[in-house]
């Protein structure tokens, strides 16, 4: 079912799509059937591409939810169970594995406060089944921190199989 599902999913078939449209031949002017062909294409790969960024961007908006509002099992439905996982928090060597990840999520957690975060400046590339973002994350304590979250596509979900932070204590031209 999962491959059913992957075979169908839209955003998967991007790359497919888009190399399609590039290996077209040019219409001949009056040739109505490959000029429909080919806007039909070009609205399926548009729609295709939208699809991708919102659900990375849900994915997101989920990601810091769930960290701000301490909330373990939001945290731990956001990470992939398909992939190899890794979060690197500020200060902090790399975590490896889902269990450690989670391990150290729930070591932040467990005072139960919530923790304000939000990101700024997003930016999404999604290429096939994998979507990188880059931000910028402004605590409540006013630090900026700059933050990369990767996010593979999974039985048509966006999981997270990467996060990393760091602490800005340079700006450029300093």
């Amino acid at each position: 079912a999962a491959d059913d599902a992957d075979r169908n999913d839209p955003v998967l078939r991007l790359p497919l799509m888009e190399s399609e449209l590039l290996t077209m031949v040019p219409c001949e002017e009056g040739d109505v059937a490959s000029e429909n062909k080919r806007k039909d294409l070009e609205e399926a790969i548009d729609n295709a591409r939208t699809a991708a960024e919102f659900g990375v961007r849900r994915a997101q908006v989920k990601f810091y939810e769930a960290f701000s509002n301490a909330d373990y099992s939001a945290m731990e439905a956001v990470w992939s169970n398909e992939t190899a996982v890794r979060c690197v928090h500020p200060g902090m060597t790399a975590l490896e594995g889902k269990d450690e990840v989670m391990k150290s999520w729930g070591r932040m957690f467990s005072p139960g406060v919530p923790f304000e975060i939000e990101p700024m400046r997003v930016q999404v590339e999604v290429t096939g089944r994998t979507a990188i973002v880059s931000s910028l994350e402004k605590t409540e304590y006013g630090t900026t921190l700059e933050a990369l979250n990767i996010y593979r596509r999974e039985g048509g979900e966006w999981r997270m199989s990467l996060h990393m932070a760091s602490p800005i204590i340079m700006r450029q031209g300093q």
